[in-house]
């Protein structure tokens, strides 16, 4: 007996040409498809947009915290009462004298005792050795930052040479007046900070100053940070009973994201 007949044939046949997709269907997918699409894009889009501005905050922060590192740090280290605000081809910026050394005088030249050139110190056991070539200066109870850029106020000399116990000047001098704890500071060149451009935080190293404190010469600013919207600073005034405190308020903007920090900076070292 045979397994198919001739009747089941022309069933096959018509089974066969009916198979497939039609118009309404195809229509249908391509529609489907298209709004997984542009659901797909957009969740994409969104996730990628989160990943951007998750870096660019990233950056802020980076920058912020570097700058904000590395002024604390230079801050902590200047000499009491050398921080004042200036202003620099319109630029707001704040300056201020790391110190190099410091010591504690045995005997120093005071008004009206006759000029000397030497300054005796209490002996340490520090390695510390100077020449001219270094651009040293000594300064004595500083009380406000005219005593650190103003020549005429008697306050610092340039430093020829020294050693742990005796500082040689660069000429016979006089201070105006002692320190009342008898502390003596080397300095080196003035360091400022500007707020630049409406958008950089940039440091110079001041080469030098008239004798009226006037900034006449510096080196080529370095960018400590970027992003700034605004910048202020304010630079308290210390005493022999409390620190000097700077104030630093930054504001950081990118992609409509504002950032502020306000920090606060003790100057440890009293005149």
């Amino acid at each position: 007996m045979a397994l198919f007949s001739k009747k089941n044939i022309p069933s096959i046949s018509k089974a066969r040409s009916q198979s497939g997709f039609t118009l309404i269907e195809l229509v249908t997918v391509i529609v489907i498809l298209g709004i997984l699409a542009v659901g797909a894009s957009s969740f994409l889009k969104f996730g990628a947009q989160i990943f951007v501005d998750a870096t660019d905050r990233d950056k802020i922060l980076s920058s912020a915290r570097f700058a904000i590192e590395r002024l604390n740090r230079e801050l902590r280290g200047a000499v009491p009462n050398s921080a004042r605000l200036v202003v620099n081809n319109g630029n707001h910026c704040i300056e201020f004298t790391p110190i190099a050394h410091s010591f504690v005088y045995i005997d120093v030249p005071v008004s009206p005792e006759p000029d000397s050139v030497t300054v005796t110190l209490v002996p340490t056991d520090t390695s510390f050795s100077a020449d001219v070539d270094d651009n040293y200066f000594v300064v004595v109870y500083p009380l406000s930052s005219d005593d650190i850029y103003k020549s005429t106020n008697n306050k610092y000399y340039p430093l020829d040479s020294g050693s742990p116990s005796v500082l040689t000047l660069d000429s016979s001098i006089n201070f105006k007046e002692d320190s009342t704890t008898q502390r003596i500071f080397i300095m080196k060149n003035a360091v400022m900070y500007c707020y630049e451009n409406g958008n950089d935080l940039i440091r110079y190293d001041i080469v030098s100053h008239d004798t009226n404190g006037v900034i006449s010469g510096k080196g080529d600013g370095i960018l400590m940070a970027e992003y700034l919207t605004d910048v202020t600073f304010d630079a308290g005034i210390g005493s022999r009973l409390r620190n000097g405190t700077i104030e630093i308020n930054f504001e950081f903007t990118r992609n409509n994201e504002v950032i502020h920090f306000n920090n606060e900076v003790q100057v440890p070292n009293v005149p």
